[in-house]
């Protein structure tokens, strides 16, 4: 991490935060891998900066007190907001926004109420506001996984803000360390995920992790082992090339692309200083639908096989 500097991101104007001001550690946008509590502050701090912009991508009540709380737990914040790596989370955050909602609301005419995208999973930010400011069809339950170190700040915070879920849905932290690589399956499978029920998945905030390929790769698998047949994955993953996220997509069973930082992700805030070099590494948006089994519907499938075996080995099979 670049060494931090004790100055505020902008004046201290009310006397009676000039003090916590002054004690926030601030570093370069250009920082490479940082601590989680670190990620969590810069994307509230784009959240906060977002909520002052005269057309505001987003609405986000409570990212003021998200920023407060992960900086006082020790966040780093970023010396400068209008950063071209800060910006386009700000656009990330608006897209990855949409996706859910848009996977969260679909009325499938084919699939019975019990397979609608009920399960959401938010990956990579202890601090996400999702859970309390999109508006989650009853029924929803969300899951939030995220490193143990900042699970503990952001739900006191959150709540001292007044945060809560809307009526009828539910949110569960999920500790896990991501940048190591480590599995967080059992973890969430504990807290009530299911993996025979569809999910929608976003990410956000482990482009800043400093996770290398092994470790994407490994979260990947994770997913993929986790989320059942059809299910939606979004998100934005550090820096690679665009033929490497291909290859990643396709390695773990996610049919899907990267989307860029552009005509598809404009909303009238694009410049050209966001463009990113088409051929080189850079950090990527990309939206997928998982095409393989999960690990627990290839489990009941083995099951189905194993009883019909036992009865007639010619007795149709009906997985639906």
């Amino acid at each position: 991490m670049a060494a931090a500097v004790a100055v505020c991101m902008a004046p201290c104007a009310p006397t009676s935060h000039r003090r916590r001001c002054r004690r926030r550690q601030v570093v370069s946008a250009a920082a490479g891998s940082w601590g989680p509590l670190d990620c969590s502050a810069q994307l509230a701090a784009v959240r906060a900066a977002e909520q002052q912009q005269p057309l505001p991508l987003f609405a986000d009540s409570y990212a003021a007190a998200a920023l407060d709380a992960a900086a006082a737990a020790g966040g780093a914040l970023p010396e400068a907001l209008d950063a071209p790596n800060l910006q386009r989370e700000a656009l990330a955050t608006r897209f990855l926004d949409e996706q859910l909602l848009k996977a969260a609301t679909i009325v499938n005419l084919e699939r019975d109420l019990t397979q609608e995208y009920n399960q959401v999973v938010l990956v990579g930010d202890a601090f996400d506001t999702r859970p309390f400011r999109l508006p989650w069809p009853e029924g929803t339950v969300l899951f939030c996984v995220a490193p143990a170190a900042a699970h503990a700040a952001a739900d006191a915070a959150l709540k001292a803000a007044g945060a809560r879920v809307p009526r009828g849905c539910l949110l569960r932290r999920v500790p896990a360390e991501l940048a190591d690589g480590s599995s967080f399956a059992g973890a969430l499978e504990t807290a009530g995920f299911r993996g025979d029920r569809l999910s929608v998945w976003a990410l956000q905030g482990v482009a800043c992790l400093g996770m290398g390929a092994l470790e994407v790769s490994a979260l990947l698998v994770d997913i993929t082992n986790l989320a059942a047949f059809d299910s939606l994955v979004a998100g934005m993953l550090p820096p690679m090339t665009r033929r490497a996220l291909d290859n990643l997509l396709a390695s773990v069973g996610l049919l899907g692309a990267g989307v860029d930082f552009g005509q598809q992700t404009d909303w009238g805030r694009w410049r050209p200083e966001l463009a990113l070099d088409p051929e080189g590494e850079r950090p990527w948006l990309f939206v997928a639908q998982q095409k393989r089994l999960s690990n627990r519907e290839m489990g009941i499938y083995e099951d189905h096989v194993a009883a019909a075996g036992e009865v007639d080995e010619d007795t149709p099979l009906d997985f639906s």
